[in-house]
């Protein structure tokens, strides 16, 4: 049986989508005979608190799933660009210092970046079992950070990004997200082969069909139409869009707009839906991912947005919304907005066409046979393009390649070695 070490910072019980493709991939892989360790931090995020029930200073292992799981210590930060690389390199040292000890030796090892940094780690952990590394990138950082203006100094960016190469050019292999993520790394560094492994979803668990009364209750949806967003609550999304579409669309009674997650803007949002008298609005805490199918199913909308053009971002909720029969309304631009055109599966807006965004929202709650045909069409197109388990098929295949290479490699390496020898 093959042995796989998932490398990440971010993992269950944290909610976000690195942390639920990663495990949904894991089990998949579980399945179909490998057998999956992970090696993470102890969880705090989006909090920037270690979670209650969990020692700050000291490592554990536990079950999860099929998977075993190894966490260790971190200093966690929830904002601050100085306090989340304080928090990243935390993480690797904890990583270097307890990786070897605490996990068995891998044939693979798969790591998720971001954060970039955790590469260091990975080259550690690497040259000491040594085994090829699969760099699997979700987000193109530095570039990512250029396009927010998080990070405007040159120097560091190049400095950054020489770093991002360094990484990509130790990996046996280096898969991205999505199209322009895979463009990018095949562009600025061909020596490594790059392919592609979109984020997707578990068709088996969405669908109108789970929609309860506790998922009603808790968005207030008993004669509402429901446009609903949950996940993160950062920057990137820009979710005081919402607001300002829900400021527009006050006449219409019976539209509400629910808002689900934590991050470092939740508390602006608050304090904005409560200075604006905003009623037809409700913010809600993050919710366990177990709930997250009954809560767009009884929804009616998907409202999703990407604030910032960020190379190679595509939110992975529109697949969620897709599998769960939800039309889709996407204020962005992007490889996102252009998966669900393609899909026929929601409206795109620009972000900050707020009369477009308001007219979309008014030609969907007016029109239900759109929202059917747009929902139909994305489930369609989950079943077909998105489904986990196709997809970590395809990677199964790619880790198998991987380590197949690699024994070829050490044998090749072997037989030199013992040619050399005999010769001496």
């Amino acid at each position: 049986m093959p042995r796989l070490l998932l490398l990440t910072q971010y993992f269950p019980p944290e909610i976000g989508a690195a942390q639920t493709r990663l495990f949904e991939l894991g089990q998949e892989l579980s399945s179909l005979g490998w057998e999956v360790e992970v090696l993470t931090a102890l969880p705090n995020y989006p909090t920037g608190r270690v979670f209650e029930g969990y020692n700050v200073s000291k490592p554990v292992r536990e079950a999860l799933g099929r998977l075993s799981v190894v966490r260790v210590p971190l200093r966690p930060a929830q904002s601050g660009f100085v306090n989340r690389l304080i928090c990243y390199y935390s993480f690797v040292r904890s990583v270097i210092r307890w990786g070897t000890k605490l996990c068995s030796k891998p044939d693979v090892l798969f790591v998720e970046s971001p954060p970039l940094f955790i590469g260091q780690a990975a080259v550690s952990l690497s040259k000491h079992w040594d085994v090829p590394i699969v760099f699997n990138v979700s987000d193109l950082w530095p570039e990512s950070a250029k396009s927010m203006g998080i990070v405007k100094n040159r120097l560091l960016l190049a400095l950054a990004e020489s770093l991002e190469l360094s990484y990509y050019r130790r990996a046996a292999l280096v898969t991205g997200t999505s199209d322009e993520i895979v463009a990018s790394v095949r562009r600025r560094c061909p020596s490594t082969a790059a392919e592609i492994i979109t984020n997707g979803v578990d068709i088996d668990r969405f669908g109108p069909q789970y929609a309860d009364d506790e998922a009603r209750s808790l968005l207030g949806t008993h004669d509402q139409l429901t446009f609903i967003y949950a996940g993160v609550m950062g920057l990137a999304q820009g979710l005081d869009l919402i607001l300002d579409v829900a400021a527009a669309v006050r006449d219409l009674n019976h539209v509400q707009f629910v808002l689900i997650g934590d991050g470092a803007e939740r508390e602006s949002l608050k304090r904005r839906i409560e200075v604006e008298n905003l009623p037809n609005v409700r913010l809600l805490r993050g919710q366990p991912k177990e709930t997250i199918p009954a809560l767009l199913a009884a929804s009616d909308v998907a409202f999703h947005m990407l604030k910032f053009w960020i190379p190679g971002a595509v939110p992975s909720k529109i697949y969620e919304a897709m599998a769960s029969s939800l039309p889709i309304l996407f204020a962005g631009e992007g490889e996102g907005p252009r998966r669900i055109l393609e899909a026929r599966a929601g409206l795109v807006i620009p972000y900050g066409d707020i009369r477009g965004i308001e007219e979309a929202v008014r030609r969907l709650v007016s029109a239900p046979a759109l929202r059917k045909k747009l929902g139909e069409a994305g489930r369609l197109a989950a079943e077909k393009l998105y489904s986990r388990k196709e997809i970590a098929r395809r990677l199964h295949h790619l880790l198998l390649g991987v380590t197949s290479r690699a024994e070829t490699a050490r044998i090749g390496h072997a037989s030199i070695t013992e040619v050399k020898t005999d010769g001496a």
